[in-house]
């Protein structure tokens, strides 16, 4: 799955979009995998992004979306899962620290820089 997928290499997933795509939003951070160490960890939140506000720190890990184990979705299903229309919800559980939660983040508008 996404470990399998990616080989002992790290990326990063960024869910905003793009203009023109067809799911113009998404929550707004930048998260990274490594498949050495299985986990998909949030590597930004810009301020005032859709994820801030629904309190998603740097350093959490996203264990799920919506219900789907992330260690069992493909690279491409993490990033659809993210993305979507704008003012539709997504669920993410998380561990931070030894604290496991979820938040429910209302995606926003994709945002050129």
């Amino acid at each position: 799955m996404v470990g399998a997928l990616l080989g002992g290499a790290t990326c990063e997933v960024t869910d905003i979009g793009w203009p023109g795509e067809h799911w113009p939003g998404g929550i707004g951070a930048v998260l990274g995998h490594s498949s050495t160490e299985h986990r998909l960890i949030v590597r930004e939140v810009p301020p005032d992004s859709p994820a801030a506000r629904a309190g998603l720190r740097v350093e959490d890990e996203v264990l799920e979306i919506d219900g789907h184990e992330v260690s069992e979705m493909e690279l491409s299903e993490v990033v659809e899962a993210l993305r979507g229309e704008v003012g539709s919800t997504v669920t993410l559980r998380l561990r931070r620290a030894e604290e496991e939660l979820e938040l429910e983040i209302e995606r926003g508008p994709y945002q050129e820089d």
